[in-house]
């Protein structure tokens, strides 16, 4: 008993993969499966509006969004990123022009200019990479990570026997 043969594709069609140019999809996915929930917006490509329910965003052309929340942000020397994001790691090789808030590590390539306010837990700068704005770090504890200390984090003045702060 033989197998049946695979049904050949139509005539003048062409297999589904696309060779791309950017560095970033020759990467490792970063444990993504077949970059499930992966958005790679390609060079000439502009994106205004909302996205959605994405893990992984690759920026080769321009986004232009009111406020992104994704796993990974990678933004292409030739990318550009306006707006509000929140991710969990983000690499700057393009622009970034808005808001940033890193829960991990925030890398800044050479060619990288990051232009407004970002917050980041690690923060990693090639020489070259430019930031233009105000940069915070996040120093509190990662949620589900323990944290050794049992007393609060708060920064109020110590109060001394006679009612006057020290």
């Amino acid at each position: 008993m033989s197998l049946p043969t695979p049904p050949s594709p139509m005539p003048g069609s062409a297999p589904r993969q696309r060779a791309s140019s950017s560095r970033f999809s020759s990467q490792d996915n970063g444990g993504y499966t077949d970059n499930a929930r992966t958005l790679v917006v390609h060079s000439g490509i502009t994106i205004r509006g909302t996205i959605e329910n994405i893990e992984r965003l690759i920026i080769e052309g321009t986004v232009e969004v009111e406020h992104l929340i994704a796993k990974e942000i990678l933004i292409s020397p030739e990318g550009l990123f306006r707006g509000v994001a929140e991710t969990g790691s983000a690499e700057i090789a393009g622009t970034l022009e808005g808001e940033l808030t890193v829960r991990n590590t925030l890398t800044i390539r050479a060619s990288g200019r990051l232009i407004g306010d970002a917050e980041c837990r690690r923060l990693q700068v090639e020489e070259g990479g430019q930031v233009t704005g105000k940069l915070g770090m996040i120093t509190s504890p990662l949620p589900g990570a323990k944290d050794h200390n049992t007393t609060a984090h708060t920064h109020e003045p110590e109060s001394s026997a006679n009612g006057q702060t020290a």
